[in-house]
């Protein structure tokens, strides 16, 4: 029907799943750059977690957990972070 046609006013199931992907793109570079405490590093690898989605995020946790040897609090929290705790 006209009523399902992409881009009617109408279909808001394309716009909820937009707005909620945006979310996602935004807090996954929020907290890559907050993980390096938004050094420059870190920012431009906040810029690529907006940018690259999950194969950037999924990338990027595969080698952190690596480095970390699996160490979940390191992973979310940094190297510095976790060890304050």
């Amino acid at each position: 029907s006209q009523a399902d046609a992409p881009g009617n006013a109408f279909n808001v199931w394309g716009y909820g799943f937009n707005l909620d992907f945006l979310c996602m793109l935004m807090m996954s570079g929020f907290w890559v750059a907050w993980r390096h405490h938004f050094s420059p590093g870190g920012l431009v690898l906040g810029v690529l977690g907006l940018t690259g989605g999950a194969p950037f995020l999924t990338a990027y946790l595969f080698i952190t957990s690596i480095q970390t040897n699996g160490d979940v609090a390191e992973i979310l929290l940094g190297k510095t972070r976790a060890a304050a705790r």
